[in-house]
This record gives structure tokens, sequence and C-alpha cells, in this order.
């Protein structure tokens, strides 16, 4: 069977409410343009005593980075989820988006999801200073072997993986559950469809390497049968894992031939299996994105704003819909402007004054 890994990952998509770890970063962009950076984790107690190979953080601690211990464990309410936390990687950049995170060797299939596109446009306008901020988590390039759109629309997607409301505008609470009913009955049937090709290709990888051309060609027969007879109509339920689907193979063709090929190559399958649909890993990971700006927020598409800072949550199931960026504009009072121009009018009035006295 698979790795305890890769199930905690399905029971993970079963569950759609909440995250297996929680990252809080906390990011202070500053005036001169300059951002100062902290990142919390829960560390074992190996890294805590400097083994970095059990590095408890989604990206590489390289040497910009500044490691601490905090004091004692700490309990944050992560929206909902309350998660623990130890140790706090930290560093200043001397420009937002010039030094990003990189990717933990052999994990670079988590690009999407650690490394955004930052940018900070600062614009002088006499009176005011304005600050436009975005981080860009680029999309999901790998969502499986079937296309979302074949189950759900853009505007489906927007709803049940953005939780955008404007589509939910004037339904009542009877009409908004049965349209998330409806979409999460669509969902579920991706993902199935998603498992069961997944299980496909390995058993087809697998056959052809035998060489047995007969069973090739009954397994191009079999596949759309197999699928409307056991998977078809399923919310959730089978995951469509290889052993399982063999099983379906023989009891449907009369044969053993499927689930001797598993008896025989079970582990490789399984594997296989785990590195095609590697990406379900990124489902069981959370950030929440706290960024505070130069003075006055006056426009931003965050979820939230708290004690000044402005709060977004970034996962997963938010790339699957497309690119996420988190935007945000702020603006600064140039006071010293306001006593040039007082000082202006009052020398430009004086001399008019003259002038007109002349």
């Amino acid at each position: 069977m698979r790795t305890n890994k890769w199930i905690a990952a399905i029971v993970l998509l079963l569950g759609m409410t909440s995250c297996g770890t929680y990252y809080r970063m906390v990011s202070q962009v500053n005036s001169d343009g300059s951002m100062h950076r902290e990142v919390y984790a829960y560390g074992d107690s190996s890294f805590l005593a400097g083994d970095r190979t059990h590095n408890p953080f989604l990206f590489q601690i390289t040497s910009g980075w500044e490691l601490d211990k905090l004091d004692s464990v700490v309990k944050f309410n992560c929206w909902g989820d309350e998660e623990k936390l130890n140790v706090k990687a930290g560093r200043t950049y001397p420009m937002v988006g010039s030094e990003p995170f990189s990717t933990l060797d052999g994990k670079e299939y988590m690009h999407p999801l650690v490394v955004p596109v930052e940018k900070l446009r600062k614009s002088f306008r006499w009176f005011y200073t304005y600050y436009e901020y975005t981080a860009t988590y680029s999309e999901l390039s790998d969502k499986g072997p079937v296309p979302l759109e074949k189950y759900l629309t853009k505007e489906e997607q927007r709803i049940w993986f953005r939780g955008d409301t404007e589509a939910l505008s004037g339904l009542n609470g009877i009409e908004q559950n049965n349209m998330l009913d409806d979409i999460e009955a669509k969902f579920w049937k991706w993902y199935n469809r998603s498992q069961y090709e997944l299980s496909y290709e390995v058993i087809l990888h697998f056959v052809t390497q035998k060489g047995d051309t007969a069973f090739v060609r009954q397994l191009a027969d079999l596949k759309e049968p197999i699928y409307g007879k056991y998977f078809s109509g399923k919310d959730a339920g089978d995951d469509g894992a290889p052993e399982g689907v063999c099983g379906y193979l023989d009891e449907f063709s009369q044969t053993k031939y499927f689930s001797d090929l598993y008896k025989s190559n079970g582990k490789s399958m399984d594997e296989l299996f785990e590195k095609k649909g590697q990406i379900a890993e990124l489902f069981g990971y959370a950030v929440q994105f706290e960024l505070s700006m130069p003075g006055r927020v006056i426009s931003t598409n965050a979820a939230l704003q708290k004690d000044g800072s402005l709060i977004w949550k970034v996962d997963a199931f938010r790339l699957l819909e497309g690119d996420y960026t988190l935007a945000v504009k702020s603006r600064t009072v140039n006071y010293w402007a306001f006593g040039v121009t007082l000082l202006l009018i009052l020398f430009i009035g004086g001399c008019c004054w003259k002038i007109y006295n002349r």
C-alpha cells in the first residue's frame, strides 16, 4: 500500500476544511523600499539542536536568514486551526523581491506555493507618496491528468477555491447551499476521475513493460466501462488507487491477471502512483501571510485587517483556479510638501501684494 504521507494527503482532500501544517509569515515594507520578513514554524528537537537536515520550513535556509528559537512553544490561531510555533527565520531585504525564496532540493514542484513574485512600486505625488505592493503566487501547472474545466466552470472554480462571494450575491441561504452542493459534487467527480486516470497510467506502464500486448488492448477497451461501473457518480470514498483498480479489472473481465500484476509489483506501482500525484502534498500546507505597509492603506484585497496588518491565507487550493495575487496600496503624507506649498503661497501672495500697492 502507499505511504502514510500520501494517505494523509488524500484524507486532507476529503476534509477540505483544514490544512495539515500552517506557517506564519510576517512582513514589514519600509518607506525606503526595503522589507523585513519573519517566518514562523514548528521545528523538532533535532532542528532546534542545530540539525539543518530537519528543516521545518518549506524553503532553504540560506546564509541570509537568521534563525531564532522562541522562548517557548507558541500556540497560534490560523483561521480557526491552532498551530504550534517554536522557531523563527528572519531577514531584511534591501528591496522588495530582490532575493526570492529557494525551494527544497527534490521538492521543486512546491515552487508555486513557496516562491511568490513580489513587486513594490513607489510613486511620488507631491503631497503624498504612494506604495503599491503585489505578491503573485503562480497557478499550479500540474493539476493531474484531467482538466478542471471539464467539470467546473471558471465561475464555479472561483467560488469553490477562492470563496468568490459576488457569484452568490442575491441568493438566499437555501439557494447558496444548493449551488455549493452542486459544485462540491462536480469537484469530487473531477477528483475521482483524476485518481482513476493516474492509476490507469500506472497499470498500463507495467503491462506494457511485460510486453503483454493483448492486455494492453484490453485495458484500452475496459477503461470507460470500468469507470462507469465502479467510479462514475461517486462523490468520495474509493481513492482509485492501483490495487483497487486492478481488482475491478479482474472482477469485470473474470481474470486474475491484474491482481497478480499488483501482487508482483505492488510497491513499485504505488511508488509510481505517488510520484505522478506528488503535487497532492502541497495541499497539506498553508501560509498565513501578514503584511504591514508604510502609511495608510487605501485599497487591498486582503481577507482580514488586524492590528495594522493585512492578512491573507495562501494554499494550493487557491492556486488551482489561476494565479493568486495579494495586492495592497497605501500612501504616506509628505508633510514637508504642505509646508513648502504654504511658504510658496505666502511668498507669491506677498509679491502680488507689493505689485498691487505699487
